[in-house]
């Protein structure tokens, strides 16, 4: 059949998604992380400014 993954071809494939899919969503958190300090040191600021 051609098209099909077969053999060990198809866990190295398969172990190759998880490992992006591990390495993409620690992108993602680590970048909303940062995003939410930016914006905390940001609030904290205005707050200062009110008193």
């Amino acid at each position: 059949m051609t098209g099909v993954i077969s053999g060990g071809g198809q866990w190295a494939y398969v172990a190759a998604a998880y490992g992006l899919t591990i390495v993409l969503t620690g992108a993602v958190l680590w970048s909303s992380w940062r995003a939410m300090t930016r914006a905390e040191k940001r609030s904290d600021a205005l707050r200062k400014d009110r008193k």
